[in-house]
C-alpha cells in the first residue's frame, strides 16, 4: 500500500500553479450560516478586512451538538466554484430572529463598522434554546448563548493586527436513558442524569504584514487563550501560538511566477485537571517549506516536526513527517490532478471533545496513569484525485484518502449500576491504531443563476486495532442541497443528509452476556429539511423552516436521539 501511494505521489509531482479564486466560507457558530463571498487573497490589504461577513438569507437553527455537518475535506474546484454566486449587499447590521416549536427561540445579531479608516468593529450574539421539555428518552432541554467582539486596525506602517475575545455558555439536560424501559425517581435522575453546563472564555491576538512585494520578507502569527469548565470540576486552559515567515524571489523562470521559501512555527500549552488528576502538556511544531508554481503546475516541499512532552513517559515524542503535495493543471486550468503526502500529531483538547460530543464526562481511576488525553498522530496521509469544471456549470471533485493513525481516539459509553440495571448515559474515550481509507465524490451544478444543486458522497473504510467496528463513525455519508430562486423576491431551499454503516459498543442484556460487550448498529441517519425565504424589502426577509420532515429520531451517540421533526419561522432584518 505504501509503495503504490509513494509512486502516485511521485508521478503526479509535476504539479502547480492555482488560479486566483473566491471561495464560499461559514461562520462557525451554533447555526453555521452561510456568508458573503470573500476573496482570500489580499494583493494589497492596506484598510483592514472587516472583522464579521455577513450572513446570507440561508437558516439552520439546530443546534449543532444534536446535528452533523458532512465535510468531505474537499478543496476548491480550480474553475470557479460559485463564480455566478451575488455577493451580499454590505450592511453594518444583521439580525435573525424566529421561534420554533417547543418555544425554540433563534437569535443572531451580527454588527459591523469602521470606527475610523484603519479600525474595525465587529460584535456578536447567538442564542438557541428549547423552552419546553423534549420527550424523546425522556424530558429534556438545552441552551446554547455566544458573545464575541472583534477589533482590526492596519494603524501601524506594514502592519496589520486583529483581536478579539468571546465567551460561550452550552446546558445539556440529556438524560441518556428511557424512562418507558427504566423508570427513575426525581431523586435518581438528579444523581445519575446531572444537567450538565460548559462555559468558554477565550481571546486572540493576530498579526501580519501587509506587503506581498517579491524579496520582501513577509510574515503573520497569532496568540490564543482559551479557559474551558464544566459544572463538575473539569477545567482546561489552553494556549497557542503560530508564527509563520516567508520570501518569495524570482531565483529562476519568468517573474509572474515567483519561488518562496518559508518556515511556520507553533506552539501549544494545556492544562487540565479534574478531581484528584492534574496534567500540564507541551506541543510544538516546525515546518520549513518550499514551493514553486508555472502556469500549469504547482509544487510544496516541506518536512514537518512534532515535538511534545508531558507528566507521563509514553506521550513525549519528537516526530518527522511529510509535507509534500502537488497539482497538474491542463486543458487551460479546466482539468487537476493533485495528490500529496502528510502526517504528524495533534493535542486532543477537553474543549474540543465537549464541542463535539457533550455527553463526554472525565472518569478518575484511582491508582491509575492520567493520559485521558492523547497526542492524536497521523504517521502516513494521502491524499489524491481529480477536480474539473465541466461547460460553465458543473464543478467536479473525485478523491481518495488514506491515514495511518495512532492514537486515534473513539467514543465508548460508561455504565452505571442503578436499582440493579446498569445505566449508560456518559461516554468516555478509547484509543486504537487506525488505518482509515475515504473514497469521495462532491459535485456542484448551477443553472441559469436560479437551480443550484450540491451532491456529496462518501464511503469509509476504518479499520482499528482489536476491534470489529470503528465506533459512531459512518461507513457511507452523504447530501444533498437545493436552492431554488423562484423570483427577486421568493426563494426555496431542501436539504438532505445520510449517514449509514455506525455501530456502537454497549453491554449486553442476556444472561449470558450480561457483563460483556457487543457491538450494536445505529438506526441510519435519513433528515431531510425544507426551507422557503420571502423578501418583502430591501431590509426585511421572512424565513421558515421545516426540519426532520420524516421525523427521524436518529442517534448521534447510544442513548441520545435527537429532536423529531421541527417548524421554525421568523424574519432578517438588514440596517
Amino acid at each position: 500500500m505504501k509503495r503504490h501511494i509513494l509512486i502516485a505521489t511521485l508521478a503526479l509531482m509535476a504539479l502547480t500553479a492555482t488560479a486566483q479564486h473566491d471561495e464560499q466560507v461559514t461562520v462557525e457558530g451554533k447555526y453555521r450560516p452561510k456568508v458573503n463571498k470573500v476573496n482570500k487573497l489580499q494583493l494589497t490589504p492596506e484598510t483592514p478586512q472587516p472583522s464579521y461577513a455577513y450572513p446570507s438569507t440561508e437558516v439552520n437553527p439546530k443546534e449543532t451538538k444534536q446535528k452533523f455537518a458532512l465535510d468531505l475535506e474537499k478543496i476548491a474546484p480550480t474553475g470557479f466554484a460559485a463564480k455566478k454566486d451575488q455577493l451580499v449587499t454590505p450592511t453594518q447590521n444583521f439580525l435573525m430572529a424566529g421561534l420554533g416549536t417547543r418555544l425554540s427561540p433563534v437569535f443572531l445579531y451580527k454588527h459591523n463598522s469602521m470606527l475610523t479608516k484603519t479600525l474595525g468593529l465587529g460584535v456578536g450574539i447567538k442564542h438557541n434554546s428549547s423552552w419546553l421539555n423534549i420527550k424523546d428518552y425522556a424530558p429534556s432541554s438545552y441552551m446554547n448563548n455566544a458573545f464575541d467582539v472583534n477589533l482590526t486596525t492596519s494603524k501601524f506602517d506594514g502592519i496589520q493586527l486583529d483581536g478579539g475575545v468571546f465567551y460561550k455558555n452550552d446546558m445539556y439536560h440529556y438524560y441518556g436513558v428511557n424512562l418507558a424501559e427504566m423508570p427513575l425517581t426525581d431523586e435518581q435522575i438528579e444523581l445519575y442524569c446531572p444537567r450538565q453546563t460548559y462555559n468558554t472564555i477565550g481571546g486572540h491576538l493576530g498579526i501580519a504584514s501587509t506587503s506581498t512585494r517579491v524579496g520582501e520578507l513577509n510574515h503573520s502569527g497569532g496568540l490564543d487563550y482559551q479557559y474551558t469548565f464544566d459544572r463538575f470540576a473539569s477545567q482546561e486552559h489552553y494556549a497557542g501560538l503560530d508564527y509563520g515567515l516567508g520570501y518569495a524571489q524570482n531565483w529562476w523562470g519568468d517573474k509572474d511566477h515567483p519561488q518562496k521559501v518559508g518556515l511556520d512555527l507553533g506552539f501549544q500549552y494545556v492544562g487540565f485537571s479534574a478531581n484528584e488528576d492534574t496534567e500540564n502538556r507541551i506541543f510544538f511544531k516546525v515546518n520549513p517549506f518550499f514551493e514553486m508554481k508555472d502556469e500549469f503546475y504547482r509544487l510544496h516541499l516541506g518536512v514537518r516536526m512534532d515535538g511534545a512532552t508531558t507528566i507521563t513517559e509514553d506521550d513525549k515524542f519528537l516526530a518527522v513527517r511529510p509535507d509534500v503535495s502537488g497539482s497538474l493543471f491542463i486543458l487551460n486550468k479546466k482539468l487537476e490532478f493533485y495528490a500529496g503526502l502528510n502526517g504528524g500529531k495533534k493535542m486532543l483538547r477537553f474543549g474540543e471533545i465537549v464541542e463535539e460530543n457533550p455527553f463526554f464526562a472525565y472518569i478518575h481511576f484511582p491508582n491509575h496513569s492520567f493520559d485521558v488525553f492523547r497526542s492524536q498522530n497521523v504517521k502516513l496521509g494521502f491524499e489524491g484525485g481529480v477536480r474539473t469544471n465541466i461547460a460553465e456549470i458543473v464543478d467536479l471533485h473525485l478523491g481518495v484518502r488514506y491515514r495511518h493513525t495512532e492514537n486515534d481516539p473513539f467514543y465508548v459509553l460508561e455504565y452505571e449500576y442503578v436499582d440493579n440495571e446498569w445505566v449508560g448515559n456518559k461516554f468516555a474515550l478509547l484509543y486504537y491504531e487506525t488505518k482509515l481509507v475515504t473514497v469521495m465524490a462532491d459535485i456542484r451544478v448551477k443553472m441559469r443563476n436560479s437551480l443550484t444543486a450540491d451532491l456529496g458522497f462518501a464511503y469509509n473504510s476504518c479499520k482499528p486495532t482489536f476491534e470489529e467496528y470503528a465506533w459512531y463513525r459512518p461507513t457511507t455519508e452523504g447530501k444533498l442541497k437545493l436552492t431554488y430562486t423562484f423570483n427577486d423576491d421568493l426563494s426555496f431551499n431542501a436539504s438532505f443528509l445520510y449517514q449509514g454503516g455506525r455501530y456502537a459498543l454497549v453491554r449486553g442484556d442476556d444472561d449470558t452476556n450480561w457483563l460483556g460487550w457487543i457491538p450494536e448498529r445505529i438506526k441510519d441517519v435519513f433528515d431531510l429539511s425544507l426551507g422557503a425565504d420571502y423578501k418583502v424589502n430591501d431590509q426585511i426577509t421572512a424565513f421558515a423552516l421545516l426540519d426532520n420532515v420524516a421525523h427521524q429520531k436518529y442517534q448521534l451517540y447510544y442513548n441520545y436521539p435527537v429532536t423529531g421533526i421541527q417548524f421554525f419561522a421568523g424574519v432578517k432584518l438588514r440596517f
